[in-house]
């Protein structure tokens, strides 16, 4: 609840920057005369918002909440009817999982790109300051943010445990397509990619995670979950116990033939009817 009110307390601030005419200088300075005011009076300099562009947005091309929320929405539809439509499939009801991927343990990472450009969907253009308000109540409340209009976004911040966070956030306009890689203690923790596709989307998810369990005991080791689909029908896999990054999709949509060639789990599924290996199992 306390988290719902902050984000419409953000949003009726967001709306009435709108109607004031917002903010359109964004280079470290106040977002408002009554800021500056204040600083004149007390001597004291205002504490810059780190940001290095502006541009006005016409349409929502160039933003990345956005784009990013259209691919999820249609990668769950897509996980949805995968879902209902295995219910009578005897492995594919039960080992689903191994092939398509679980957002939960990367959400620390994911989370910011659901609002990664909300001043440019409400206010038509970047403003440092609602977007930093944005992340502090719905990310960190000490996180730094950096925004470049060509290399894109980069946050800071610290999770519950008292690790340092890193997310760096790259977005393709013309291609739909982005990349993020995160970051735990300096240490490359996520590099997740999507990029859209004619009919649908393409996307890879690489991190360590757990793969399979010894007397109860979690065995982890580094993946690649790779899904691609258009509408209901596509393909999801996990690739177990890679040595490296997997080859970028940024700004390039791979090829559907090859993309989960050599899978250690698979299933893809064509008009309803499914085919795979999930667990050893080939269907």
């Amino acid at each position: 609840m306390k988290r719902l009110l902050t984000v419409v307390l953000v949003l009726l601030l967001v709306f009435s920057l709108a109607a004031c005419g917002g903010n359109t200088e964004t280079e470290g300075k106040a977002p408002s005369s009554v800021g500056q005011a204040e600083s004149e009076e007390t001597g004291q300099k205002e504490q810059p918002i780190q940001t290095e562009a502006s541009g006005e947005v016409s349409d929502g091309n160039g933003i990345i909440c956005i784009n990013y929320n259209d691919y999820v929405n249609a990668k769950d539809e897509f996980y949805d009817y995968v879902l209902e439509q295995s219910y009578d499939h005897e492995v594919v009801s039960v080992f689903q999982s191994l092939a398509t991927v679980s957002e939960l343990n990367i959400l620390n990472y994911l989370l910011p790109l659901q609002f990664m450009g909300e001043s440019m969907k409400s206010l038509g253009k970047y403003d440092a300051e609602v977007e930093l308000l944005m992340f502090q109540n719905l990310w960190g409340d000490d996180v730094e943010v950096i925004y470049n209009q060509d290399t894109g976004y980069a946050l800071k911040g610290t999770d519950t445990d008292g690790s340092a966070i890193e997310v760096k956030a790259m977005y393709d306009g013309d291609a739909d397509s982005l990349r993020l890689e995160g970051y735990k203690d300096d240490a490359l923790a996520l590099v997740f990619e999507y990029t859209r596709m004619e009919g649908g989307y393409a996307a890879q998810y690489h991190f360590k995670t757990t793969i399979s369990n010894d007397k109860g005991k979690p065995i982890e080791g580094l993946c690649t979950y790779r899904t691609i689909f258009e509408g209901s029908n596509g393909s999801s896999a996990r690739f177990d116990n890679v040595n490296s990054e997997p080859d970028s999709i940024f700004g390039n949509a791979p090829d559907p033939d090859t993309f989960i060639e050599g899978a250690t789990h698979w299933l893809t599924v064509d008009n309803g009817k499914f085919s795979g290996r999930l667990n050893k199992n080939e269907f």
